[in-house]
């Protein structure tokens, strides 16, 4: 977040790095403990924590630069806060809520999402010219064409956010009136 609110190319660039490596440390992560069954409960509570984590300063980041709206923003970090509230009220009730495939997908799609915004942040100016928000610009093909599809990705994100959201609390309904009650 810091680094993109720099506004310098190469702070852009060290963002765009940073991201990167970070996601793709959390993907390799998640495969090691798979496939050597290295999986803790509190690792089951912190890996998730941490991804959202990283989108949440990424998207603050590529709003302060106007690449992401603020709709998307508030609605995907709403979302974080109220999981991430709804798993410590439950783990406080003995219950572990394990990420579902959805949010997976959710993830996912936010990673990859924010790697175009950043990747397109490196390539030159930030205005934008997407099709959530119309511009005149005179940008190459490939630059609207990444810029689109981060915003294509941002929206499927915002959808699975939402719907794995009431997902969750759905399925943990019955945890949640029994602490209501």
């Amino acid at each position: 977040m810091v680094l993109l609110i720099d506004n310098r190319q190469e702070s852009r660039i060290a963002a765009l790095v940073v991201f990167s490596v970070a996601s793709l440390t959390d993907l390799y992560d998640g495969y090691l403990a798979r496939k050597y069954g290295w999986i803790t409960n509190l690792g089951k509570f912190l890996d998730p924590l941490a991804d959202k984590l990283l989108v949440a300063l990424a998207l603050i980041g590529l709003n302060q630069i106007d690449l992401v709206p603020g709709w998307a923003l508030y609605l995907i970090i709403g979302r974080e806060l109220m999981v991430t509230g709804l798993r410590s009220i439950t783990a406080y009730a003995g219950v572990l809520i394990l990420p579902s495939r959805m949010g997976k997908y959710k993830t996912s799609s936010q990673m990859l999402s924010m790697f175009c915004y950043l990747l397109f942040s490196v390539l030159g100016t930030t205005e934008r010219a997407g099709f959530l928000q119309s511009g005149g610009m005179d940008l190459s093909a490939a630059r609207n064409l990444l810029l689109s599809s981060a915003d294509i990705l941002l929206v499927v994100a915002v959808l699975l956010s939402i719907i794995s959201g009431a997902d969750y609390f759905w399925r943990n309904r019955s945890v949640l009136r029994r602490l209501v009650l």
